[in-house]
């Protein structure tokens, strides 16, 4: 599926009489049934959607007039603030977060918010291609890159990596210490009691780890590597790793640096500096950042985005 190209042609579909494309009304969705809803607000000139982005804004809204609010001046001289209760209005609806978010083919680029993130956006487009009969049940986007064995879209440097044992279950049928499936016999020496050990533990110390364990309970843990000179952290070649890296499941690593790999999965991330309107930012200025960034990844070769010189936003 190309996202960009299957989230433009549900927004030019028609319903109740309306494209929704043009009604923002229709693309309201209570995706956690307590009232609250996720929209997908604000949304590039749709002249430019055939071009190689769309752009939106998705916000999340909660019913409910009242707020709670401090309406002295923080500089006042007093012996304490006083918190009340505000009516903003009946027919008010109060904004929990705002995510902006840049679409090329299935590349996705988006400035999140402390209440807004990235599994917030996930969840919206999958539940709108699923209202559009795009998605199956059991179907669902995610909106990361996958991370190639290579490393071809990953991180060619990074300032420290983690490495995830694997997790110890405790038996619920024996005292014994745990018990593993037979296709997991890979994985001996791998696990947070092997770790512990080559750290240092005791068998005792591990025993009594043990007995803290509920049963149907696991140990996980994870193993932080970094270089440091003095108080700086170094920067790590990938070259220097590259064979161990070869010889680990994606899953069990992490990669931080210039962005982070995690989990099998490559996220990029850059610092912009990004026009406001008070509080709030200015939501063109945000899109064209998250479009400048794509460009800038995609001319340094980290992702395959297409732009050739189109008009992008105007």
């Amino acid at each position: 599926m190309d996202l960009k190209a299957t989230l433009v042609d549900v927004l030019r579909r028609r319903a109740e009489n309306h494209l929704i494309g043009e009604n923002a009304r229709l693309r309201a969705i209570d995706l956690d049934g307590d009232g609250s809803h996720v929209v997908l607000n604000k949304v590039s000139s749709p002249p430019t959607w055939d071009g190689p982005v769309f752009c939106g804004q998705i916000i999340h809204v909660k019913a409910g007039a009242d707020i709670q609010a401090v309406l002295q001046s923080l500089d006042d001289d007093t012996d304490e603030f006083l918190v009340q209760n505000v009516d903003i209005g009946r027919g008010a609806r109060v904004v929990k977060g705002v995510l902006y978010f840049a679409v090329n083919q299935n590349h996705v680029g988006l400035i999140e918010s402390t209440a807004v993130k990235a599994a917030m956006l996930e969840r919206y487009l999958t539940a709108l291609l699923r209202q559009a009969g795009e998605l199956g049940g059991e179907e669902r986007i995610i909106l990361l890159a996958r991370f190639l064995a290579s490393g071809e879209k990953g991180l060619t440097e990074f300032s420290d990596l983690t490495l995830s044992a694997r997790p110890r279950y405790r038996s619920p049928q024996c005292g014994d210490l745990f018990t593993r499936l037979a296709g997991e016999a890979r994985d001996e020496g791998a696990t947070v009691f092997d770790m512990l050990r080559m750290m240092g533990w005791q068998d005792d110390a591990l025993a009594r780890l043990e007995a803290e364990v509920p049963e149907g309970g696991r140990v996980e843990g994870l193993l932080k590597v970094f270089i440091k000179d003095r108080r700086h952290k170094v920067r790590i070649p990938r070259a220097a790793v590259e064979e161990a890296l070869r010889n680990l499941d994606p899953a069990d690593l992490g990669l931080h640096g210039d962005g982070r790999e995690q989990g099998g999965m490559v996220k990029l991330s850059v610092v912009k500096d990004i026009a406001t309107e008070g509080s709030l930012l200015d939501p063109t200025d945000a899109m064209l950042r998250i479009v400048e960034a794509l460009r800038e990844w995609a001319a340094a070769g980290k992702i395959d985005c297409r732009f050739e010189g189109q008009e992008l936003l105007h």
